[in-house]
């Protein structure tokens, strides 16, 4: 009887050998996708669109209610980025998903908005991704995600989320006639866990002979095998398309993957002929962080662009441990502009304060995508009404930090203001304090110095795990941040994050 329970545990064993993910370990659970997946740029970065000039590529994504928004950023490498442009400097509502292209050696931006005035389709143009950009022009047309597309003779097309095309004028900013509708999408299995059908994010690509379509499909959120990338091909933009075969393209087989909801796929070439698939997805147990920005290489077989398995082409992206003001590309939420509040140089940040709370004024908003971080500055309050502090931000609704005034200690969480004595009454009262707020694995809290050295912590925290587009919605994420209320300014030095995982 012994020697048969462990014949039966080898077995078993065995099997959970054959069973458990390539790469994957039993203490994480999580298939390993370092070899084909790179994950570039910092936090959210959803809905990316990209193109290649040269030898260089341009990269945007949607900016939600962000200033400022629709950011260019520029590459020669495909996984190292730097800020280019903003294309958008004041607030046009709340932007999505957009789409860049460079026509008769122009660059375009197609993206759509939704403001008080309701929802509209708008394009910006530059002669130059270093801008300046003009100022959006409004192409009255619904829908969302618009794809710019040029047909098989040169004649420009807008086509939206829901399959139709839109002729263009011949300088791509206004609508010309009466839409053609050309794909219905890729029927979803019936038994398929997903949130909607969410036919969104079209992108059109020619390769050889046959354009083909990239569709994302299943609903951006909801369980984690929801979001996918479909595919279609067809020798003409109008169709017939034929959906592929071995649909979907792309997508999260199961829970234990580390990238969840996987889809809004934009493809590019390099100079030597290699395509690259670049998309969004949220990091398993980290959704706070927003949808990332993730990298596959593709290539084509038996006249289908397939995600190709192995090691991907590409270098490694450079890591950087500590950030700097400088390091960053500061935004804020729902700000006409951000020049208006915010004086950003290399060593110093001058806030103006605005309201009680993070719920009556933005946050000057950074980006990570790390699991254990600190940010940590020096704080001086302008005037015997300000307040300041350090946040972990994703709305008016929902925000958690730890400020200070003249009177003592501050704790902010959704709205609300609540005080404590601080161990550093003499630093408070002159209006100089150091803080530092950690993020360990979504569990907050922080501490205050009056001289950057000797520390004391703050006697609250937060878990804040649960702060994510599935449950509060607004496609957001949780950002660190900066925080000036009151009456008055705020001076922040010696800023610093600095990444501990």
């Amino acid at each position: 009887m012994i020697m048969k329970k462990n014949m039966m545990a080898c077995v078993l064993l065995a099997l959970a050998g054959v069973l458990m993910p390539v790469g994957s370990s039993a203490s994480d659970g999580f298939a390993d996708e370092s070899r084909n997946t790179v994950r570039i740029l910092e936090g959210d970065n959803s809905d990316p669109s990209i193109v290649r000039y040269g030898d260089a590529y341009y990269l945007v994504h949607s900016s939600f209610v962000y200033t400022p928004g629709l950011v260019v950023y520029k590459s020669y490498d495909l996984v190292n980025w730097t800020y280019c442009s903003t294309a958008l400097n004041h607030f046009a509502g709340d932007v999505w998903a957009p789409d860049i292209v460079v026509h008769n050696e122009r660059f375009y931006i197609y993206f759509p908005t939704l403001s008080s005035h309701g929802k509209t389709s708008m394009v910006t143009w530059a002669d130059s991704p270093e801008g300046p950009w003009s100022e959006p022009v409004d192409l009255n047309v619904g829908g969302i995600d618009p794809e710019h597309v040029v047909d098989g003779d040169g004649r420009r097309w807008l086509l939206m989320s829901s399959g139709d095309m839109y002729p263009l004028t011949a300088d791509g900013c206004k609508i010309s006639g009466k839409p053609v509708s050309v794909y219905k999408g890729w029927p979803i299995p019936e038994d398929w866990d997903i949130e909607s059908f969410s036919m969104e994010g079209l992108n059109v690509k020619k390769v050889g002979d046959y354009y083909y379509m990239f569709a994302a499909e299943g609903g951006t959120a909801g369980p984690p095998t929801s979001h996918m990338v479909v595919e279609a091909r067809s020798k003409s933009v109008f169709g017939p398309w034929e959906n592929a075969p071995f649909n979907p393209l792309l997508r999260t087989q199961s829970r234990d993957e580390r990238w969840w909801s996987k889809g809004h796929g934009s493809v590019v070439d390099t100079p030597d002929g290699r395509l690259f698939m670049i998309f969004h997805a949220y990091e398993n147990g980290f959704q706070t962080l927003g949808r990332q920005t993730l990298l596959r290489e593709l290539e084509l077989k038996d006249g289908w662009l397939r995600l190709k398995d192995g090691d991907i082409s590409l270098p490694s992206p450079a890591v950087k441990k500590v950030w700097g003001i400088g390091d960053f590309v500061w935004q804020t939420c729902r700000e006409n502009d951000i020049r208006e509040r915010f004086d950003i140089k290399p060593g110093k940040i001058v806030v103006k304060s605005k309201g009680k709370s993070p719920a009556e004024g933005s946050p000057l908003l950074a980006r990570t995508s790390a699991h254990k971080y600190e940010i940590e500055a020096c704080l001086t309050l302008k005037g015997d009404g300000a307040s300041a502090g350090l946040v972990a931000y994703y709305d008016e609704r929902f925000h958690f930090g730890y400020g200070f005034s003249r009177d003592g200690l501050l704790r902010y969480r959704r709205g609300q203001v609540s005080r404590a004595v601080s161990k550093c009454s003499e630093a408070c009262r002159t209006g100089r304090l150091w803080l530092r707020m950690r993020s360990d694995h979504d569990v907050l809290s922080a501490w205050y110095s009056a001289d950057g050295k000797t520390w004391h912590k703050f006697p609250w925290g937060f878990e804040v795990s649960g702060v994510h587009h599935n449950t509060v919605y607004g496609f957001l994420s949780l950002r660190p941040g900066l925080y000036a209320g009151g009456d008055g300014e705020v001076e922040v030095t010696d800023f610093k994050l600095i990444v501990t995982d």
